[in-house]
């Protein structure tokens, strides 16, 4: 296989530069038109005004457009310019394919479709270079090709031949023809069974997307439409998409202090998780005690108790030590969990008895060994730990909801349904959906950036943690 020129490989970083310039100016535009938008008194209530930006005189429709339009841009564009560079700084990736310039092809579409022309023409060169090499001819040559063969289609030799090769197939043995249909009938199924889990895969799909989409376009509608509104719309335009409900969320309530809340309780959390689960994952997986296995088949047990039976006993415990309505109530009691040392000790298990003789005959401690020897080679698996705790301390409700009755130290989730997003007392309050889907869509964003983030290394802990012992 053909490795890929330094020349080639370095206009290619040229033109991923300039893709990250491009991102870099659309975050600003977005920056600058989002902290434009004016926030209306009463958040039900929709502000049609006008906007300076850049010398050019825009309505709220127009904003709105702008904004859709940048998103849109920055959610195509981000992730690959970051998956670019990745590419781009890996020493594995130096060889070529029909696909490299392919692809560089279909970055050129794109980057002219948004107007950057200069990313644009550097894709173009290195593709055709790509081209060149890989293929021994330039884009002309295969545009040249592709018309050839289309028209050979239509042409009278075609057919002639196609007609020649149909006369040789009615000569074959019948043995030939029962070998073919019995190919063709594999074939035939196999289709069909991809088609089928293909088509389920895809409801499923979409059974899981629909309710994200329903929740940001929601977020996107005006408070009218969403209580008069008979038949709610599943589609709206650019320029009807209401982005000033996002910064009523940022803006208007105590946004900040409860994501705040969650930051602190989530690192905490996760920190005393993780002490706690390494050390109890090396002692049943290591550590030779009476009682190991009794003690560790009881705390599996705990794990077939739904945890909401546990509720009640918590809060009086915490209540009696005097932690209620304080972060001592939402940290301490989730500093432990039993599934995360069963799904860490798996992985203990499956490194080698004889590492641990060795370190033991070399005078290494039990501390040094698990420090030095199986933290580093379970790193998967911690991290992954890591990634599941933060996210479960992130959509805590039923229990913060409980223990703190205090809105200072409210967590986000539990914000979310409180009075913040509601308008009118008594029986006539009534919750401003659009504002609190905003806040929700706002909540839920780090969590999928953090998941698609790191999911390589969630998927590896997951593949690492086997059933051994």
């Amino acid at each position: 296989m053909k490795r890929i020129p330094a020349k080639i490989r370095q206009l290619d970083l040229i033109a991923t530069l300039v893709d990250l310039a491009f991102v870099g100016l659309a975050l600003y535009l977005t920056y600058r038109l989002f902290s434009m938008l004016v926030v209306p008194e009463v958040i039900t209530d929709v502000v049609s005004t006008t906007y300076n930006f850049l010398g050019m005189t825009l309505t709220s429709a127009h904003v709105n457009l702008l904004i859709s339009l940048l998103i849109g841009y920055l959610l195509v564009f981000t992730p690959t310019v970051f998956v670019n560079l990745k590419r781009l700084r890996s020493k594995e990736l130096v060889e070529m394919d029909e696909w490299t310039f392919r692809t560089q092809f279909l970055y050129m579409f794109m980057n002219f479709f948004t107007f950057n022309y200069i990313s644009g023409t550097l894709r173009l060169i290195v593709g055709i270079e790509i081209m060149k090499i890989y293929t021994d001819h330039g884009l002309k040559q295969a545009l040249i090709n592709c018309y050839t063969k289309t028209v050979a289609l239509f042409k009278k030799e075609t057919y002639v031949k196609y007609k020649k090769e149909r006369e040789r197939k009615k000569q074959f043995s019948e043995s030939q023809q029962d070998l073919e249909r019995a190919t063709r009938t594999d074939f035939i199924r196999q289709v069909g069974r991809l088609a089928l889990t293909y088509s389920f895969l895809t409801l499923i799909a979409l059974f899981i997307f629909i309710p994200f989409y329903w929740m940001v376009i929601t977020a996107l509608k005006t408070n009218q439409e969403l209580t008069e509104a008979l038949n709610p719309r599943f589609f709206i335009g650019f320029s009807e998409m209401q982005w000033v409900n996002f910064k009523v969320a940022l803006t208007r309530f105590d946004f900040w202090q409860y994501i705040s809340n969650t930051i602190f309780v989530g690192i905490m959390t996760t920190i005393g998780t993780l002490i706690t689960t390494v050390l109890a994952a090396f002692a049943f997986s290591r550590l030779d005690f009476k009682g190991k296995d009794f003690i560790f088949s009881l705390l599996l047990m705990t794990m077939m108790i739904p945890g909401e039976l546990y509720t009640i006993t918590n809060f009086i415990t915490v209540t009696r030590l005097g932690w209620y309505d304080s972060f001592n109530a939402l940290i301490f009691p989730f500093m432990a969990s039993v599934f995360y040392i069963f799904f860490l000790r798996q992985t203990f298990k499956q490194i080698p008895d004889s590492l641990y003789r060795a370190a033991q005959v070399d005078g290494c401690s039990d501390f040094k060994y698990l420090t030095r020897v199986m933290i580093p080679i379970a790193k998967p698996t911690i991290i992954t730990i890591t990634i599941l705790s933060a996210i479960g301390a992130w959509d805590a409700y039923i229990w913060p909801q409980l223990v703190t009755p205090t809105r200072a130290n409210w967590l986000i989730s539990v914000a979310l349904r409180g009075t913040d997003f509601v308008v009118g007392s008594g029986s006539d309050s009534r919750p401003v959906y659009n504002i609190q889907l905003a806040a929700t869509a706002l909540v839920t964003a780090p969590l999928l950036i953090i998941f698609f983030t790191l999911k390589k290394y969630i998927m590896s802990g997951v593949g690492r943690s086997g059933t051994k012992g």
